[in-house]
């Protein structure tokens, strides 16, 4: 019976020591670029309410199966996404890059030319 406690009491203790060593997410590990146009005090701001944001999201979503810096750096990127930001596709495959502040990207490859 001692045995037994002490083994349930050593399992215990182990499960709150791993438990200790999760790291909370302090920040993003990903670049997000200010938006075209848009003054750095907004970029400031934005990544401000984006963080707290993020930060939430890793609260209401503690069961999930991804790591949590992971599941905050989707959070703060949609977020960032959605005030007009830009998040750097690494590769920039043709199609999928972000539109630039010189303007609209030019025709896929392989699409057809407009006739005048």
């Amino acid at each position: 019976m001692i045995v037994a406690v002490r083994r349930a009491t050593l399992v215990v203790a182990a499960g709150v020591a791993i438990a200790a060593c999760a790291r909370v997410p302090t920040g993003p590990s990903v670049m997000v670029l200010a938006g075209s146009g848009k003054p750095l005090e907004q970029f400031q701001t934005d990544d401000r309410a984006c963080r707290q944001s993020a930060a939430q999201e890793i609260e209401s979503a503690k069961r999930s199966e991804l790591p949590a810096q992971r599941r905050y750096d989707m959070a703060y990127m949609q977020c960032m996404y959605a005030q007009g930001h830009q998040i750097p596709v690494p590769g920039g495959r043709p199609g999928y890059t972000s539109q630039s502040s010189a303007g609209s990207p030019g025709p896929a490859p392989g699409s057809p030319t407009p006739v005048r």
